[in-house]
């Protein structure tokens, strides 16, 4: 039996409360000594009232002497009381929080292809307040106000039990009102979280695509959408409003009518003899100091019920399993040295109901040999290269590396011998150094102190041709790129993310498409940098471009996920295939006539 989403959700969150317990520990004596105050104040008070009715004198000082001190002891308890919860609710929101971020860092790229990256912010930070504040006031209340209930009505009771027995007539509705009234602000609180994700979807992606929504001169279409989204959330908020408006209204009914009780069936009492003046006091005092907390947990069932629902969302994020992950039997002392090998390799996306994205693939790349990929849009080229270093999921036995499965290398071994540079050269906001030297970071240039030296960095810069653009920066280096490197061209972020690949200096090196927004004499120069850096080390080149690929060891031709043609640009050249076709038509563009480039367009299936 499979369980249900809000048990798996508290069930996880009381994992976080455990780690805490300490702090837990101590606010529960606290609470218990604040609530004896508590419960001690109106006592306290009638004895001040009796003790008066004799007169000034030693009694009386005492008494109030004794108030004082309770009263002094009560917000001292109730400061490190609250003090304590509301750290531990703080300590579990930044437990939350990093555990979060780490899950989501082990996750596949297949996850963020399913999940809005504006409902993952949104779980992120409001789900995670909504937790805290559960965790803080709510828990703060659910504990300590039954105990005061609890209490005070056996301290009435010691006074007057039937007075007491009538005045707690009310207060069995709140169990009723509770249930009704949690259900719908659960509901709305639900709907409100989602709708807030949502939100955050639409904002981000306008945000993220401002620049083709201002090409497309879509801004009103743009404004509508996102009034659309807004108008909903506003919907579900009113909602959650009226039932968090109306549950605090109708609890606060409950000790109006006990105090209509005690003036009522009391005031009768004091007038027949039947209680003291003191005693009416304290009864009077005590549905007066429950009156708040009555109030306030109509609140806190709000609380309570839209920090279930955010954990509930918290929680589906949480179990979403990573898909790739090191093996029981990975080999611990794996060595890359840079043999690749697809052995029938077909691979479809998961949830893609479409053809596989490759079939049948079979080829080795030896170490320390050059490999190029070329083919149409959508042939395949940038799945093949994905699989290597594992960003997407292959079945076992079809990659290969040095002659261990893929799957059997651990994760970390695996990535650390490889650097890719793919297609979108994402550039973080921060300085032009630092985005050269992210892998470095991660103690990847061997030295493990996480601080680059500026050596590695302007080299890289300098054999990525970027050197020469850094001196027209306004900060050189320091420069910060902006987001997704908006400061620089195409080119330079192209260059940027190959010199952070360079860096590196990883046994295998993939580059996908990466020099298609540099000119021809750069893209030249590139290549001889590569060919003496990488000389001895296996490198991966995809790209649309013969150029690209003319020096590599070999070539393969992918079309529609499969190869199609396989051997050296010269043979490639005479077979008269796909490839042919791709180089005469380059050649043509680009006004090239060099001896290998095919004077005339080569027909289908026919050699030169």
């Amino acid at each position: 039996m499979s369980t249900s989403p809000i048990r798996s959700a508290l069930r996880r969150l009381g994992v976080y409360i455990n780690r805490n317990r300490a702090f837990y520990a101590v606010w529960v004596v606290l609470t218990l000594g604040y609530v004896a105050c508590f419960v001690s104040v109106p006592l306290l008070v009638g004895w001040c009232i009796e003790a008066a009715g004799s007169g000034p004198g030693p009694e009386l000082t005492r008494a109030v002497g004794r108030l004082l001190m309770v009263t002094l002891l009560l917000a001292a308890l109730r400061f490190f009381s609250r003090t304590l919860i509301f750290n531990a609710a703080r300590e579990i929101e930044y437990e939350i929080r990093n555990d979060l971020f780490g899950h989501l860092q082990k996750l596949p790229q297949s996850f963020y292809f399913r999940w809005r990256t504006g409902d993952i912010m949104s779980r992120c930070v409001n789900d995670v307040n909504a937790v805290r504040m559960m965790l803080g006031v709510g828990v703060l209340n659910v504990v300590q106000t039954p105990l005061m209930y609890i209490l005070s009505i056996v301290a009435m009771a010691a006074i007057n039990s039937q007075l007491a027995l009538l005045v707690l007539v009310p207060y069995p509705a709140f169990v009723v009102i509770a249930r009704v009234f949690g259900r719908r602000i659960h509901h709305w609180s639900l709907l409100t979280q989602q709708g807030l994700g949502q939100l955050s979807n639409q904002l981000q992606e306008s945000i993220a695509g401002i620049a083709v929504v201002k090409a497309y001169a879509m801004e009103d279409v743009t404004r509508s959408r996102f009034a659309d989204v807004n108008q909903e959330l506003l919907r579900r908020q009113l909602g959650l409003v009226r039932a968090n408006a109306a549950m605090p209204a109708i609890v606060n009914l409950l000790p109006a009518a006990a105090m209509w009780i005690i003036l009522l069936v009391g005031g009768n009492l004091l007038s027949t003899g039947g209680m003291k003046v003191s005693e009416f006091f304290t009864f009077a005092m005590y549905v007066y100091q429950l009156t708040f907390p009555t109030f306030i947990m109509g609140w806190v069932v709000a609380i309570v019920q839209r920090g279930a629902a955010s954990m509930q969302r918290l929680d589906e994020l949480l179990s979403e399993v990573p898909s790739i992950a090191d093996a029981e039997d990975a080999v611990a002392d794996a060595s890359i040295r840079g043999e690749i090998e697809f052995r029938d390799l077909t691979f479809r996306y998961p949830g893609a109901g479409r053809e596989p994205a490759l079939r049948g693939i079979s080829f080795t790349i030896p170490a320390g040999s050059t490999l190029g990929v070329v083919g149409p849009v959508g042939s395949g080229k940038t799945t093949l290269t994905s699989v290597i270093p594992r960003l997407f999921e292959v079945d076992d036995g079809q990659v290969f590396i040095d002659g261990i499965d893929v799957n059997r290398i651990p994760l970390a071994t695996l990535r650390s011998s490889i650097a890719m540079v793919p297609q979108d050269s994402f550039l973080f906001s921060m300085s032009l150094a630092d985005n050269i030297a992210f892998g470095l970071h991660a103690g990847r240039d061997g030295h493990g102190n996480g601080e680059p030296t500026e050596d590695p960095v302007r080299e890289a810069a300098g054999r990525a041709q970027l050197a020469k653009d850094v001196a027209e920066l306004p900060h050189g280096y320091a420069t910060i790129v902006g987001e997704r490197g908006v400061m620089l061209s195409g080119g330079q972020r192209q260059r940027t993310a190959l010199a952070r690949a360079l860096a590196l200096r990883p046994e295998i090196l993939i580059l996908d498409d990466t020099l298609s927004s540099v000119d021809a004499a750069t893209e030249v120069a590139i290549q001889n940098e590569l060919e003496s850096l990488f000389s001895g080390r296996t490198v991966v080149v995809v790209s649309h471009r013969v150029s690209s690929v003319r020096e590599a060891d070999k070539i393969v031709v992918l079309d529609e996920g499969r190869i199609v043609e396989e051997g050296t640009h010269h043979e490639l050249v005479r077979l008269g295939g796909l490839y042919a076709r791709l180089a005469w038509k380059q050649a043509r563009e680009e006004g090239d006539r060099t001896a290998d480039a095919p004077l005339s367009e080569p027909t289908a299936g026919e050699p030169l």
